[in-house]
């Protein structure tokens, strides 16, 4: 019987978990500086932020779909300033992902 009770009551969020909130913290810093490179290639090459097509499964959770569009604009932010304050040059794409997995790590945005 109380099986059955705490089964019931972890029902929903067992039905939220996604990908995202299954991931432990180097995983989901792992993902989001992936995530933060593929954004940083795609401003690279000139392309505007609301043009980045981004291709679903299908399966994604809203708490998925944010994540993404979060990353993705963050990255976009960060890659904006970078060109406003360093006009000169701009990082490599391996720099640009560390940094973005070492503020995922401490807590801070890129």
């Amino acid at each position: 019987m109380y099986r059955l009770a705490a089964l019931l009551l972890l029902g929903p969020a067992l039905a939220a978990a996604d990908r995202i909130t299954e991931m432990n913290g180097t995983e989901l810093c792992a993902y989001k500086a992936k995530l933060s490179v593929a954004a940083y290639f795609y401003f690279l090459q000139g392309k505007p932020r609301g043009d980045v097509t981004i291709h679903w499964h299908g399966d994604e959770t809203q708490n998925e779909i944010d994540f993404v569009r979060r990353t993705l604009d963050e990255a976009y932010a960060s890659a904006e300033a970078d060109k406003r304050d360093h006009r000169q040059r701009y990082v490599s794409e391996q720099a640009f992902g560390d940094r973005a997995y070492n503020a995922c790590m401490s807590g801070e945005r890129i």
